[in-house]
């Protein structure tokens, strides 16, 4: 669990609308919607035994009237019902959307998962549960409880024949449930992530060609398909048979209510209308306790994707804000940082300290998997460290105000990541930017020349299928990060793919932040090439070890001052 965590239970249901009230409120429409059945199950019975031995039209008129008229209010409450859920169906959805796929997020900053696609699926899911039958279903279950003391008012046999199918018809429900786990558990057999697989090993198909593996994967996949296609076929083959065994239930439930009936009828205890009553009202019953049977799927993944959404809020929740430390020096602080994962043995950064001022320029250098970018990450606030802080301008930077502080920084990752927009929006960081400075954050990058090449200029598509070269990709990815001359900018190996005209912008957007005050931290394993503009440089070793030296030998006056604190040109 991350220091991110705000509320210990951040899905409550009241937030969404489930108050006692409402609940009480779907319990009583329950009941109402039992009112049609009851009242045609009560005619039926009256009508058998009475009115049509004394042939009373007016009779047959009044029982009508009253049984449509309960037919219409039943169904009047069941749709007031399924407007209530849909209700809280809405809010859900409206009330998690945003805050979910921001904890998604976070949770992948921290882990490196990208989870946002499955926190939509999630809340879909949940939606989908409470607005679906699965709910209505279960509140069902109120009026088969009251159908089945009915049935054992009029007779207890009838209840004990109702009853003992009710329970045989929950034993076939759990084994259904039992047979679904232990597919669940043999999901890696399954052929769609078989295939998903194959489709993934031809993502390089020149590669799998070139080596002559076609026919080996083929072959292989071809093995593993056909054994998890019969493991399926077998799998619903026995579902099959349950839920066929569940009709059968039925039916020899619906024997022995005739049977018991026609006992009851000779014996001289029983009328052809309470027989009628008693199959009516024990169909009822059965019927709400077996829709269980196609509902079990449905309640699994709803609560499972209801769990996976209150784990990943509470875990991945929105920071708390902190106050700006008005003792704090401007620029970047950062003060005993260590970051130390659960289940390692030692600290990716181990009480690290440094104090940039405005203007600042350092080069972090080290080995692959030291942390260089992990380093990048706590400066940015997205990770919170294990111990100390990082204030940019006396403000934390992770427990802030995010919309607010990331205008105040740029950030060129690695792999440059553009929005499936124009070229202006992207640089503007969303749509509808100030053109005026779009231009200038683009001058700034040296991306306005190579921008005014496109057929479309600024209007050119920008997203991963647009057809942008990595060059040109990384250009528009810098001028981004310029966008609005940000306090703090942080480059991680920003000279990846990109020439010498290109670079030379590179440095020459660089050296504009550094003019703007705004201080800049870059990874490169070509430190050598920063060396000229930077101040400081930055060595990180793997445990956490750390070393901070300047670029040039310091004056003699300067000697007296803090290692850790860098003096800009």
């Amino acid at each position: 669990m991350t220091t991110s965590m705000v509320s210990s239970n951040p899905l409550k249901l009241r937030r969404f609308g489930v108050t006692p009230a409402f609940v009480f409120t779907l319990v009583l429409l329950t009941l109402g919607c039992t009112i049609g059945i009851f009242n045609m199950v009560m005619s039926t019975g009256h009508l058998v035994d009475g009115v049509m031995e004394t042939r009373n039209i007016d009779t047959i008129y009044g029982l009508l009237a009253v049984f449509v008229t309960a037919i219409i209010l039943s169904n009047l409450f069941f749709y007031l019902r399924l407007r209530l859920l849909d209700s809280v169906a809405e809010r859900f959805g409206l009330a998690l959307r945003t805050e979910a796929l921001q904890a998604a997020v976070r949770s992948a900053v921290r882990a490196d998962i990208v989870s946002g696609l499955t926190v939509l699926q999630d809340i879909t899911s949940v939606q989908r549960f409470i607005s679906g039958g699965s709910i209505a279903s279960a509140l069902d279950i109120i009026g088969g409880v009251v159908c089945l003391a009915f049935v054992f008012y009029l007779d207890t046999g009838f209840g004990w024949i109702t009853s003992g199918n009710i329970l045989l018809t929950l034993v076939v429900a759990w084994l259904i449930r039992r047979a679904a786990n232990r597919k669940n558990k043999d999901a890696a057999a399954d052929p769609a992530m078989i295939s998903a697989e194959m489709s993934g090993q031809l993502l390089h198909p020149d590669l799998v060609r070139g080596l002559g593996q076609l026919p080996a994967t083929l072959v292989r996949w071809h093995r593993r398909y056909d054994a998890a296609l019969t493991a399926t076929q077998a799998f619903d083959a026995r579902v099959s048979a349950l839920m066929e065994l569940q009709g059968l239930l039925f039916s020899v439930c619906s024997v022995l209510i005739f049977v018991h009936g026609l006992l009851l009828i000779i014996a001289g205890t029983g009328t052809i209308g309470l027989m009628i009553a008693a199959f009516m009202m024990s169909n009822h019953a059965m019927g709400a306790f077996g829709v269980i049977l196609g509902q079990w799927e449905v309640w699994q993944q709803g609560t499972s994707a209801w769990q996976r959404l209150r784990n990943l809020i509470r875990d991945e929740g929105a920071p708390q804000l902190r106050p700006i430390d008005h003792d704090a020096q401007i620029g970047l602080v950062i003060e005993n940082v260590t970051f130390w994962p659960e289940g390692r043995a030692k600290p990716i950064i181990h009480k690290l300290s440094m104090t940039l001022p405005p203007g600042c320029v350092v080069v972090i250098q080290g080995r692959n998997g030291v942390g260089k970018s992990t380093l990048l990450r706590l400066v940015l606030g997205l990770l919170p460290p294990t111990e100390g802080r990082i204030l940019l301008d006396r403000q934390d930077t992770h427990y802030c105000d995010r919309a607010e502080f990331g205008m105040r920084i740029g950030y060129l990752p690695q792999d440059i990541q553009l929005f499936e927009a124009d070229i202006m929006t992207n640089i503007g960081r969303g749509p509808n930017p100030s053109p005026e400075h779009v231009v200038a954050a683009a001058r700034a990058a040296g991306a306005h020349t190579m921008i005014g090449r496109l057929p479309l200029g600024y209007q050119t598509p920008a997203g991963q299928s647009a057809g942008l070269s990595s060059g040109e990709q990384r250009l528009v990815g810098l001028a981004r990060a310029l966008y609005g001359s940000p306090r703090l900018l942080v480059l991680d190996e920003p000279e990846v793919g990109l020439d010498g005209n290109a670079r030379n912008a590179l440095r020459n957007g660089v050296e504009r932040a550094r003019a703007d005050g705004g201080i800049v931290l870059i990874v490169s394993h070509e430190a050598e090439t920063w060396l000229d503009i930077a101040d400081l440089k930055l060595k990180l070793e793997a445990g956490g070890t750390w070393s901070l030296d300047p670029t040039r030998p310091e004056p003699a006056a300067e000697q007296s001052k803090e290692p850790h604190l860098a003096q800009p040109r």
